[in-house]
């Protein structure tokens, strides 16, 4: 069936950022938006809903409120909906639950006509005379204006794991989903680190009488990172720091990159603390099931020998190497963006680098016409904050008002008390790039391409 109406955009898949841009959305007077998903209804990571695990951002970052602290469809409007204010006022504990989270989202979508799930996109053409895509469905056929692609991440499976049966081998992301199964072991192993691995381990040590031959975690960092939480770190997590990341240039960005795992990929104080008391109040009441720890261990191979797989590790350090027999193994080793393959039809519209990943512009966009938008899809080009949920309201809100021609909803600027680059007043001045005498060849009234780059 085709739909004969044009939406100014289309968002592909419903995750947080793009329910966000939907509740964002609801509220613009004649902006004509649709989001579509192929599952049956909002659920936030449900293989990892491990009761009482949160969140590690506050309640104020929610889908909207950063942007516009009047939606109806912020957190707080959620809990007085709920009959729940005060209860979290007396409560004083600002970071949610996951659980909780998810049930605000599912809140929040219940009341958005503009979602439509069981609706998988299946491949997106553009006609290039009426400047539309038209999105299509095993159902139907929508065509519309923007793109905005939120499909989200993907688990990353290292390569020697490919292959292994879900009876001993799991990514964290489905640890729910298979964790009756992984009971029925003598001993499991978990290999990665960071917020999720920490949450399994934590949940794994209530089940140490069943693991009598032991609960293993290792990580190739040098230590057990806690996440950085401190004020002028958290600085980092704004629009300011975006554009200073922006600026630098791509072999800058991936270095810098890769010395800030501790502000996006650690674990929280109170959580080490939890860990660190449960295994000392076991030791105490004497336990049985050893359990250890390990830093700097490379997982290189991984082999079956009858029920068991044999994991082979580097030490980092020391340079040697070692083995591990376990029954069953789960892998906190993260997520890695994809493109998919719906956009394969579109693929020369689409800016790329030469790593074949999408060439981000600064509103977001991916494309020369700035028509396609992608949400956390940008970590090399925008910085480590691009899955941080604190900013998706402000992602958000610069492509509505890219999509709109105007500033819908204000981005504030110079919010950090600290400079991320050279301060003004040190900076030289830069040369004029444009020639004498070329603004002056347009006629007054006509649309400057350098002061508006963005087509009609």
């Amino acid at each position: 069936m085709s739909n004969n109406q044009v939406f100014d955009l289309i968002g592909i898949g419903i995750g947080p950022f793009n329910l966000g841009l939907a509740a964002l959305s609801q509220t613009i007077p004649g902006l004509k938006a649709l989001f579509l998903d192929q599952t049956e209804a909002f659920d936030w990571h449900p293989g990892l809903m491990i009761p009482d695990t949160r969140m590690q951002v506050p309640f104020y970052a929610d889908l909207v409120t950063l942007s516009d602290p009047g939606s109806s469809f912020s957190y707080m409007a959620y809990l007085k909906a709920s009959k729940r204010l005060f209860r979290f006022a007396i409560h004083e504990n600002y970071f949610l639950t996951r659980s909780e989270y998810n049930r605000y989202c599912r809140w929040v979508a219940s009341q958005l006509p503009s979602l439509r799930f069981n609706s998988r996109c299946h491949q997106v053409l553009y006609d290039p005379d009426n400047r539309e895509f038209t999105v299509i469905t095993a159902a139907e056929k929508f065509k519309t204006r923007h793109l905005v692609i939120g499909t989200g991440t993907i688990p990353y499976v290292p390569p020697c794991a490919f292959g292994l049966p879900r009876s001993q081998c799991v990514h964290s992301g489905s640890y729910l989903h298979y964790k009756k199964s992984i009971l029925d072991n003598r001993s499991v192993t978990l290999v990665g680190s960071g917020q999720s691995a920490a949450e399994i381990f934590l949940d794994l040590l209530g089940h140490r009488e069943k693991f009598n031959q032991g609960i293993g975690w290792f990580t190739r960092s040098e230590r057990f990172f806690p996440m950085e939480y401190s004020s002028l770190s958290l600085e980092m997590s704004t629009p300011d720091y975006i554009d200073h990341f922006f600026s630098l240039p791509r072999d800058k960005k991936k270095e810098v990159l890769s010395r800030q795992d501790m502000l996006y990929k650690g674990i929280n104080f109170s959580l080490i603390r939890e860990i660190y008391d449960t295994l000392y109040d076991q030791d105490l009441e004497g336990k049985s099931g050893p359990v250890s720890l390990h830093t700097n261990c490379i997982l290189q191979t991984i082999s079956r020998k009858d029920q068991y797989l044999k994991l082979g590790f580097q030490h980092n350090e020391l340079g040697q190497e070692f083995s591990h027999d376990t029954p069953m193994l789960i892998l906190a080793t993260g997520y890695q963006n994809r493109v998919p393959c719906f956009l394969d039809s579109i693929k020369s519209l689409i800016h790329w680098n030469p790593t074949h990943q999408y060439e981000v512009s600064r509103n977001y966009t991916i494309d020369r016409h700035h028509r396609i938008f992608v949400q956390n899809a940008e970590t090399h080009t925008h910085g480590f904050n691009a899955a941080d949920l604190s900013l998706g309201p402000y992602r958000n809100a610069v492509i509505l008002n890219t999509i709109l021609g105007y500033t819908h909803y204000e981005t504030e600027q110079n919010i950090t008390f600290q400079s991320f680059g050279i301060p003004p007043k040190y900076q030289k001045e830069e040369p004029d790039l444009v020639p004498e005498g070329f603004l002056s060849s347009f006629p007054a009234n006509s649309k400057n391409p350098i002061v508006n780059p963005l087509p009609d």
